[in-house]
């Protein structure tokens, strides 16, 4: 009987724990690179959230500076129009234009050659001594009718920036006077928009100034203080 020579180095060998062991080892490589590629992508995602909401609230941050701004701006025409003496806060019209209320003037009723002039005995007639302006008389303005609301902005802006060629303002409620906009035609809200948006671009020659909520001033683009403008044309 032959006797086998015995080997410290054969223990273990054959044990099937000992190869799961080793199959685990060869894994935590692949685990580790996957583990690594999925904290960069949550990174990456983590970092396009944070600038995400850093622009918004600078968005926040920027309109609530326009609203302030906006709100001092309207406190102090608010607090110009309190200390006029035209001030009246009965007055629908102290707040709103007769062309923002689709209000048309009422016109004078023309006098027949039939009707007969009345004058009372106690009224006394000055002959002489005493003058009055001649009364602006209305400028015919060509038809706009038969446009698109856009057409129909474009044209009484181009209308405003030729009459601000040869004039320093012109008033909002005398458009139709001026032969702006023919006298029996209503501006719509839609057109009163497109011009507001209009006069704010950074390229129109036309630029509008709100001296309150009645009354607004066209101008021409490049003046810095439209107030001291309409203060010298009108004062």
């Amino acid at each position: 009987m032959t006797e086998e020579t015995f080997s410290w180095a054969n223990i273990g060998m054959g044990s099937p724990q000992n190869a799961k062991i080793l199959q685990l080892l060869e894994t935590i490589p692949v685990l580790m690179r996957d583990n690594k590629m999925e904290l960069q992508a949550n990174m990456a995602q983590l970092r396009n959230d944070v600038r995400t909401e850093i622009t918004g609230i600078y968005n926040v941050i920027g309109d609530m500076k326009a609203e302030v701004r906006t709100m001092n701006q309207n406190f102090i025409l608010d607090s110009r129009k309190v200390l006029s003496s035209e001030y009246d806060d009965r007055s629908v019209s102290t707040f709103m234009s007769l062309e923002d209320l689709n209000i048309e003037p009422t016109e004078r009723p023309v006098e027949s050659e039939d009707e007969t002039l009345v004058i009372a005995d106690e009224v006394l007639i000055v002959q002489e001594g005493f003058t009055a302006p001649v009364p602006e008389e209305t400028i015919e303005s060509d038809p706009i009718e038969d446009m698109t609301d856009e057409d129909i902005a474009a044209e009484i802006l181009n209308r405003i920036a030729g009459y601000l060629g040869e004039n320093e303002v012109l008033m909002n409620f005398s458009m139709k006077k001026k032969g702006i906009v023919p006298k029996e035609f209503i501006v719509n809200k839609k057109v009163k928009e497109l011009i507001k948006a209009a006069v704010k671009l950074e390229d129109s020659a036309v630029r509008l100034y709100k001296l309150d909520k009645m009354r607004g001033m066209y101008y021409k683009d490049g003046t810095d203080d439209p107030q001291s403008l309409y203060d010298e044309a009108f004062n």
